[in-house]
């Protein structure tokens, strides 16, 4: 089970997931914990920014850093002129 500590390690990391045959990179810019967490070893959310010019839609995608590699569902939270915030929530 991904615990916090695991991705706290690999901020400003790069993560990649392919998305219909092109290589798409999201940076892992934040790890919060999530105080009230009924999860084992508690809950924390990923942040992570992504190109300008492509949207992801929630799903779940195979993400591959050089120290992890899983299947994370992400949702877009916002966006600007530099790109898409995704989240990733484990609760």
């Amino acid at each position: 089970m991904a615990s916090a500590s695991d991705f706290e390690q690999a901020v400003g990391s790069v993560f990649t997931a392919e998305i219909g045959g092109r290589m798409v990179s999201l940076e892992l810019t934040a790890v919060r914990q999530i105080a009230a967490s009924p999860r084992t070893g508690g809950g924390f959310t990923l942040l992570f920014k992504g190109p300008r010019d492509i949207g992801l839609p929630q799903a779940i995608y195979h993400l591959t850093s050089d120290a992890i590699t899983d299947d994370i569902f992400i949702v877009p939270v916002s966006g600007d002129a530099t790109g898409y915030v995704y989240e990733a929530v484990f609760n």
